[in-house]
């Protein structure tokens, strides 16, 4: 008998316990934002990730009150940003805006000042995008098929370009050298201006860049784009096939921009600031402003972000150690 008091004692203590952090959770809910919001960008100012922060601000504002800061914080190709909120109080007054690279970057560097699986909880996944492989008009193929033909006729003469060591681009570029049984060069460009200018004058064989860049020059007849990333033709190019269409599969994954809170975050909290995001993201005039930029909206909700981010992690985690990347810091 005096077992049986002490269990259910001990459980109803548990219980309460319980029911007391839910209701203070529900109250921290209630009365967020109680100050300044600060959105952390890793970059500098002008960017896209910056333009994105301080268009979401505004509208975050104007729905709840308080006032929206973006405080620019690049360095260590966006590592210290990151790094500074995973050190500060988990309330959700401090945000990140980072994109999607920092999900598999354990995968490419063996030190890094923060871990993203356990300082870190999903908020939002703003918006996605795909990128493309593109070669200059008159490259001598019109598709994908062609183009690898010509590549194995020339082993280590071609080359391809990308934004940069362990970007997306070069990932997807070694993907498609152990895929198709080529032999690429690798060479990383520090933005998309120069790429590009490489691209169409011909001094690279090809080149992979995003939507809202490969669309205009495809329309101008200045280059020729033989196949985009996703499990889905991108609405801005939808004469070009998918790498999954063509045959050749791991192109599947997109790039996104996403929202991180510290860990433990209250759950309600997070709620709150991804509804918040989510109607801002949705928004007529900011899915707008996104669809220009060669971006779809989402607005995804924390649990959402939490399981792309697992499987982009998963994908790129394997598709980095079959090409065998690693890069130091």
């Amino acid at each position: 008998m005096r077992r049986l008091f002490q269990h259910v004692f001990t459980v109803g203590l548990a219980l309460a316990g319980l029911l007391a952090s839910s209701a203070g959770q529900a109250q921290q809910a209630a009365t967020f934002p109680s100050k300044t919001i600060r959105i952390v960008v890793p970059y500098t100012p002008g960017g896209t990730t910056d333009i994105m922060a301080r268009n979401i601000g505004l509208k975050l504002t104007e729905y709840w009150g308080q006032p929206v800061i973006v405080d620019n914080r690049p360095g260590a190709g966006g590592w210290l940003g990151l790094a500074s909120v995973a050190k500060v109080p988990a309330d959700g007054h401090t945000l990140v805006l980072t994109i999607s690279n920092a999900i598999y970057a354990k995968s490419l560097y063996s030190k890094l000042p923060f871990d993203i699986d356990t300082e870190f909880d999903p908020v939002s996944m703003l918006t996605r995008s795909t990128i493309g492989l593109a070669v200059p008009a008159n490259f001598p193929a019109n598709t994908l098929d062609e183009f690898i033909a010509h590549a194995r006729k020339n082993p280590g003469k071609l080359s391809y370009g990308s934004f940069g060591q362990g970007t997306t681009a070069h990932i997807f570029g070694e993907s498609l050298n152990l895929a198709a049984k080529i032999d690429l060069v690798h060479a990383a460009y520090k933005g998309a201006a120069p790429l590009t200018q490489d691209l169409m004058g011909g001094q690279i064989s090809a080149a992979w860049l995003d939507a809202a860049s490969l669309a205009p020059l495809l329309q101008a007849g200045k280059i020729k784009v033989l196949a985009m990333t996703g499990t889905q033709r991108t609405s801005s190019l939808p004469m070009v096939p998918t790498f999954a269409e063509l045959g050749l599969k791991g192109f599947e994954p997109v790039g996104f921009f996403l929202v991180l809170a510290p860990a433990g975050t209250p759950k309600d909290v997070l709620a709150k600031v991804s509804g918040g995001i989510a109607r801002a993201v949705r928004s007529t005039d900011l899915s707008n402003k996104w669809r220009e930029l060669g971006l779809e909206a989402v607005g995804s909700t924390p649990e959402e972000l939490g399981m792309e981010m697992k499987n982009l992690a998963d994908t790129m985690d394997r598709a980095i150690k079959a090409a065998k990347i690693k890069l130091d810091n």
